[in-house]
């Protein structure tokens, strides 16, 4: 769930409570809201809403604590999961938090009756009721509890799944939707990982933000959508497509199933990830819940449009939405309620029967989760508000009246399934099917064939009749041949739950990627990444490149359909005996490098070995290829692009690294011809004269030739390495490299030459930094003297970085106690991240205590932090910030790791309306960074086969490399095979030391440049 958010939340000054006017923004600006605690109606008073508008309180403490999720029933009852765990996970069965069901008996607006469905649950949030009880998740599985007796109260519980990963209780299992085919879809969140399967035996493994669906007698379970980093709310929309929010992404998509989204460290695949409907942000990173307002009780402007809430903002947002073809395009709102309260948590949106917004309120001083500590004494446990919105005023509306449809004739069913709210008529097909079931069948085939039936009606007919079994064909086809194209698109959609789909339906399917709807097309295409055919192929590709690129939605539905279709079992062998022309195989090649298939790498092995492409379109295709290629084809690859680029070395280099990566993924060994090229390569850019100032792609491809040196082990380089590291003119990185690959090469013989680079003072900080690594990789009685003796006289981060490298052995901790006792380094160099960590893993028990004999009376670490966050805070308040100076103080600490407006690099979450995030929580984040940390920011402490320890932020895996990014944002890789251990480490990636290397003045221009980045 989206109750915390990706890396910072607010921080808040105090502020009276309201009468009318809307209070500072200051107030919003804290993780630890400092402004007074409200009655709900003191609340009530601070919300600003359209004209028109009246918000009421539906229900509040003490009769439910804090709601997370909520749903209403076919009876017109809100049920509601509520917390007063969380953020803890209980003890297993030692959970206090419950499911009630809200009843508003009079018809006043209010709740007036609280039935405990359920208690004793450890963090529930995913909530649908059901025909005889609800569905629920609660740690750690998704169960069916039944009341049996009809009183309201569950006396049997199944486990229909589970069990889910729940390490990230604000990233679990949540937001239970029933859709059209009456699956319950889901949303998996944030950080934890779950493997889970139905009775049927086929599973399917989730890690971090997913979504998937799941039947509700717990037979089956499939994934839906694959990325995003936290959704936290669905919706359907009338033509039977589904849209979440998601908390750390562009927030709302229209998810096509099948469909890669981001996430972090996630690299895109061949096809991309999924398009986007959302070009901009909504200015936080904590959106939770989503309705699309299908009704009307609000007025035709407040109609169609996507609400969700802001836990952070404390705001209602409303976004409409046009369609390019099938695609859909939103458009920003006025935010649809702003609560002068920071309270205000609206973690949960749904319409009522009523046609009302019902908004679940978490009302707390604390909304963070690793922002602020999970056990912070302040967190409220016992308030919590639903709240409820309808419209007043005298644009037209209907207000809807509320039915108990568990009470209605299967007539009064049937003909309600033309009810204006399509949560409504939902709810009405669910009970057709799950009570009346068959009996159904044969009332409901009368409606279907009565002469002028609703258009709504006829579609959830159909999807009745589906899911009892029986739609007959004569229906279908009336269906598929309706003068409604929203009618057709859920006639269509019925053949993708079908078992199997006949020779004649798949004519008509495939005729339907030429009809005039963009929206058949699309589903059109859906149904055929379900059915794999051969005859599928040339239909589809007709489809992709005959759609506009404004339909993003429908070209990337149809490559994937391609793609999935390729992939089928057997396929590849039938696609390559087939003529394709040069467009058509382009296509396969393209979708082909998401196949993890040798047969598949042959196909696309033959199209590159038969057409001259430019070297950027190649290299898209060689680290496929060298993944799972052969040896062979890899050495005829080698010897086509060596003669095909024979004058051009830079793209030989590009293509040899594409390749190279490849080969690294599958876990192989380096062929020969691979080999012979990249020293072939490398000797070329290695002996190139040294120039007095080179461009930067020619300081790559040095970096790269280095690199080559050191892992194939060239000693005929040692010379022209040497050479680099001694020439002060050479880019820094080239010559890091270089030392690098001469401690790899000949350690003893380089030890001398390194250490003088290493001790010299006039080389660039930066430099000698970077340097203390390259020695570390063969630690030495002259290495560990030489890391000694650099401490004289350095600069603060150099000395971490010494320190760090000592602590990483008892020998190097004698010497840096030796340092310590000479005074050479200070004893609060032992303080920093990275050397205590070390320090705590390999000291032995006399080491320690003599460590704790030279760091006694210090200043406490957090006391020190805080007074330097509270000084720079106060020092703030007077400076003269200039946010053009703090921009290239983001630029040059920052933007590796962090992203704004699309700038920058996505290591760490992107920054946009950081600027809300207020004064005291950023100075924070940036001084006093493990403060508190989310599980997946944590960096990891990596030990070689050979000795060497890396640390760095994991990334993905990639076949058989294992891919991490270092405290400067690039990434790299280690073989599983090198690895003799990685371990998650207590602290975040994020440098520790920008409070003693940013300098004050420079301090004052990031935060001034930060907060005005809304």
């Amino acid at each position: 769930m989206t109750l915390g958010t990706g890396l910072l939340l607010f921080y808040a000054q105090s502020c009276s409570i309201p009468q009318k006017k809307i209070a500072s923004k200051e107030v919003f600006s804290d993780h630890v809201r400092t402004t007074e605690f409200r009655t709900p109606e003191q609340e009530r008073r601070g919300f600003k809403l359209p004209p028109g508008f009246e918000i009421t309180l539906f229900a509040s403490e003490p009769q439910i604590t804090k709601p997370i999720n909520m749903e209403f029933d076919d009876r017109g009852r809100l049920w509601v999961t509520h917390s007063s765990e969380y953020p803890m996970a209980a003890a297993p069965e030692k959970g206090n938090d419950k499911i009630t069901i809200l009843e508003d008996t009079n018809g006043d607006g209010k709740a007036d009756k609280f039935t405990d469905f359920q208690d004793g649950l450890n963090i529930p949030i995913g909530i649908m009721p059901v025909a005889d009880g609800a569905i629920a998740y609660s740690i750690p599985n998704v169960y069916h509890f039944t009341d049996t007796n009809n009183d309201g109260k569950a006396d049997k519980r199944k486990v229909l799944y589970g069990e889910f990963g729940y390490k990230d209780t604000h990233g679990m299992v949540s937001n239970f939707m029933r859709g059209f085919d009456g699956w319950m879809h889901s949303c998996h969140g944030f950080t934890n990982t779950s493997k889970i399967a139905g009775t049927d035996g086929d599973s399917v493994t989730m890690t971090s933000g997913n979504t998937f669906r799941f039947r509700t007698d717990g037979r089956r379970v499939e994934q839906t959508t694959f990325g995003r980093v936290n959704p936290f709310g669905y919706a359907f929309d009338e033509r039977g497509f589904l849209y979440s929010v998601d908390c750390h992404s562009k927030p709302i998509y229209q998810l096509i199933k099948g469909a890669d989204y981001p996430h972090f460290g996630k690299k895109p695949t061949g096809i991309g990830f999924g398009p986007e409907m959302m070009s901009y942000e909504l200015g936080s990173t904590a959106l939770s819940g989503l309705v699309y307002y299908v009704g009307e009780q609000f007025p035709a402007e407040y109609r169609n449009s996507f609400y969700n809430g802001d836990v952070v903002t404390c705001k209602i947002n409303r976004n409409t939405v046009t369609f390019k073809g099938s695609t859909p395009v939103s458009k920003k709102e006025a935010d649809f309620l702003v609560s002068d309260d920071p309270w205000f948590r609206p973690v949960d949106v749904k319409v009522g029967p009523d046609g009302a917004l019902y908004i679940a309120d978490f009302y707390n001083r604390i909304i963070g989760h690793y922002e602020v500590a999970l056990n912070h004494p302040k967190r409220d446990r016992t308030s919590g508000r639903i709240w409820k919105i309808t419209y007043k005023g005298n644009q037209p509306h209907r207000d809807m009246p509320v039915k108990d449809w568990s009470k209605a004739t299967m007539d009064e069913l049937i003909a309600c399934l033309q009810h204006p709210q399509l949560n409504v008529r939902l709810k009405i097909a669910d009970r057709l099917v799950d009570v009346w079931k068959e009996k159904a069948v044969a009332p409901v085939s009368q409606m279907m064939a009565t002469l002028g039936i609703d258009n709504r009606a006829f579609v959830h007919g159909l999807w009745v009749l589906q899911r009892l079994g029986t739609v007959p064909e004569s229906l279908l086809i009336k269906a598929l041949n309706h003068p409604d194209p929203t009618v057709q698109v859920h006639a269509f959609r019925l053949f993708s739950e079908a078992e199997t789909l006949t020779d004649a339906h798949r004519s008509i399917v495939i005729g339907a990627l030429s009809n005039k709807d963009p929206f058949i097309r699309r589903i059109a295409a859906e149904i055929l990444t379900r059915f794999p055919k051969v005859m599928n192929m040339k239909p589809l590709m007709d489809l992709y490149q005959q759609t506009n690129e404004e339909d993003s939605h429908l070209k990337y539905t149809t490559l994937l359909a391609i793609r999935t279709n390729l992939a089928a079992e057997g396929m590849i062998r039938e696609v390559a005996t087939l003529k394709w022309n040069d467009d058509q195989r382009s296509l396969l090649v393209k979708a082909a490098r998401d196949i993890p298939s040798a047969d598949v790498a042959t196909f696309v092995w033959d199209y590159l070995m038969t057409h001259d492409l430019i070297a950027e379109e190649l290299d898209k295709n060689l680290e496929y290829l060298g993944r799972y290629g052969s040896a062979a084809q890899l050495n005829e690859m080698i010897l086509r692009i060596q003669k095909r680029f024979a004058t051009d070395l830079d793209g030989q280099f590009m293509l040899y690294n594409s390749l190279r990566r490849g080969v690294a993924q599958s876990g192989l060994k380096v062929t020969a011809p691979l080999q012979e090229w990249g020293v072939k390569m490398a000797r070329h850019y290695l002996e190139l004269p040294i120039g007095e100032k080179e461009t930067a792609a020619l300081t790559t491809r040095r970096v790269q030739a280095v690199e080559i040196a050191g892992e194939y082990k060239m000693a005929l380089s040692v010379p022209f390495l040497q050479k680099i590291v001694a020439t002060k003119s050479v880019d820094i990185k080239v010559r890091v490299a270089a030392a690098n690959a001469l401690m790899s090469l000949s350690p003893q013989e380089n030890v001398t030459l390194l250490g003088e680079v290493f001790l010299d003072r006039s080389e660039p900080i930066a430099l000698r930094e970077r340097w203390v690594l390259a020695l570390a990789r063969a630690v030495s009685p002259e290495v560990l003297t030489l890391l000694e003796k650099g401490f004289i006289g350095s600069a603060r981060s150099l000395q971490v970085g010494i320190a760090a490298a000592l602590a990483n052995s008892e020998a190097g901790i004698d010497q840096l106690i030796k340092a310590l006792k000479e005074e050479n380094v200070n004893a609060d160099v032992l303080a920093e991240v990275a050397v205590k960590e070390r320090l705590a893993a390999k000291a032995n028990p006399t080491q320690q205590e003599q460590l704790n004999h030279l760091t006694v009376g210090g200043l406490n670490e957090f006391e020190e932090r805080q007074k330097l966050i509270q000084s720079r805070l106060l020092g703030f308040e007077s400076a003269k910030a200039s946010p053009d100076a703090g921009r290239a103080v983001f630029t040059q600490n920052c933007s590796t790791c962090h992203q704004i407006k699309g700038v920058g690099g996505l290591i760490g979450p992107q920054l946009d309306g950081i600027g809300n995030w207020g004064q005291k929580a950023l100075a924070e984040k940036i001084l006093d960074p493990n403060r508190n940390i989310s599980e997946a920011f944590r960096s990891y402490n990596i030990t070689l086969n050979n000795g060497q320890s890396m640390t760095g932020l994991y990334r993905r895996t990639e076949g058989q490399m294992m891919v991490f990014a270092n405290p400067s944002g690039q990434e790299f890789s280690v073989a599983k095979n090198d690895m003799k251990e990685y371990k998650a480490s207590k602290y975040t990636l994020m440098p520790d030391q920008f409070r003693n290397v940013i300098p004050e003045k420079d301090f004052y221009a990031l935060l001034g440049f930060l907060l005005k980045t809304k």
